[in-house]
């Protein structure tokens, strides 16, 4: 059955816990509190209302999730090359892999902030994939890296790496946001019950539970523990949002166009491959074995360029660290950094990062789009490690 904007309903979830809400911070949005419990299965994380903790999001009408059984034997075939790439994490959230050890879920799992938060480490977290009730998980990977995370008003995801990249993974869907009125289907782990099907509903405009600019409303069946389902196009099964959240009788996700996970993929759009034996950073050489290089200063840029703005080479020594002030057009052009030990980061919008002893060779490039409005990308402070 397939929901849309309509009058329904609903249903109060009531969420059993073995304790009751043992965490609660208001993020400085309006009205919304990451909040943890202990719950039958395990610890949950969610987002409710910070005055009302009780509103949560629900099942709508009657309740349709559905529990994938027999490899999928019990839903619709067309899903059944995809129901591995989902992905049960340990804090108590739904994760989905998008290719080369690339992962996404929501925000507020790892307790995002309003401002985006780069490169948070995640030590502990694991995800268990391919969890089902009559199969047990195929592969436990752990969470290296939250590369991009964010929790406000209008946007609610995480974009992260795992040590160990799953046997299936999820296109996505860049091209433009889905118009109202798609049809829309989630997998995920709703209280962290093995993998369930929420069948299908549409796509409704954000304002249909007062949600953010970025935001859009959807009424497929949700619980805690699906926090950071992936929202699909039925149709392409690509990946078109993350889901978040919801208040009775409307659940929200964060458009995918407005995240930042193109800056984690190639040229082409596709997730760019981690190398699976990096090479070991160089040990700590004393400090007098630095050498300092000027600053370098690149723009103004043009429209559809691909430049290189700077090379590094191995005669330096063996790592460099520098700061790089990046002001380019957030989500359309990009900075590449590609070090001697063939990782890959890209870095767009306006901020400074700090990049420490990276390996040599390190070369840094820039991409632009048809509609230039980037500014200028400065490194200073750059140092080399010979």
């Amino acid at each position: 059955m397939t929901r849309g904007n309509q009058s329904k309903i609903s249903v109060g979830l009531t969420l059993v816990a073995a304790t009751a809400i043992v965490a609660a911070c208001g993020t400085g949005l309006s009205d919304r509190a990451v909040r943890s419990i202990e719950g039958p299965n395990g610890k949950i994380t969610y987002v409710s209302s910070y005055n009302s903790p009780e509103v949560i999001e629900k099942i709508i009408g009657s309740n349709e999730l559905t529990p994938v059984l027999n490899d999928g034997a019990n839903i619709p075939e067309k899903y059944r090359p995809i129901i591995d790439a989902f992905g049960k994490i340990s804090m108590g959230c739904t994760a989905t892999h998008i290719g080369n050890g690339l992962v996404i879920t929501a925000g507020h799992c790892f307790e995002a902030p309003e401002k985006r938060i780069n490169n948070k480490p995640c030590d502990g977290i694991t995800v268990d994939w391919g969890y089902r009730k009559d199969k047990a998980p195929y592969l436990r990977s752990k969470c290296t890296m939250v590369l991009a995370a964010e929790l406000n008003d209008d946007r609610d995801y995480a974009i992260f790496r795992v040590d160990v990249a799953p046997k299936s993974s999820i296109e996505l869907d860049l091209s433009a946001r889905p118009k109202t009125g798609t049809t829309l289907t989630i997998f995920g782990h709703p209280q962290l019950r093995p993998l369930e099907w929420s069948q299908t509903c549409t796509l409704e405009n954000g304002s249909n539970g007062n949600w953010g600019k970025d935001e859009f409303s959807h009424q497929c069946d949700t619980e805690p523990g699906n926090s950071g389902s992936v929202v699909l196009d039925d149709q392409s099964l690509k990946i078109i949002g993350i889901h978040d959240g919801g208040r009775v009788p409307w659940n929200y996700a964060t458009y995918l166009l407005d995240t930042p996970v193109r800056e984690f993929l190639n040229d082409g759009g596709s997730v760019p491959p981690t190398d699976p034996n990096p090479a070991p950073l160089p040990p700590d050489l004393p400090s007098d074995t630095i050498t300092q290089l000027p600053t370098r200063s690149y723009g103004p840029f043009l429209n559809n360029e691909v430049r290189t703005l700077a090379q590094f080479g191995t005669e330096l020594g063996h790592a460099i660290s520098f700061n790089m002030d990046v002001n380019t057009e957030r989500n359309s052009d990009f900075v590449r950094i590609l070090d001697g030990a063939g990782r890959t980061s890209f870095y767009s919008g306006k901020q400074t990062h700090s990049l420490e002893k990276l390996p040599l060779p390190v070369r840094v490039t820039f991409r632009s789009d048809e509609s230039i409005r980037s500014k200028k990308v400065v490194l200073r402070q750059v140092v080399a490690f010979k």
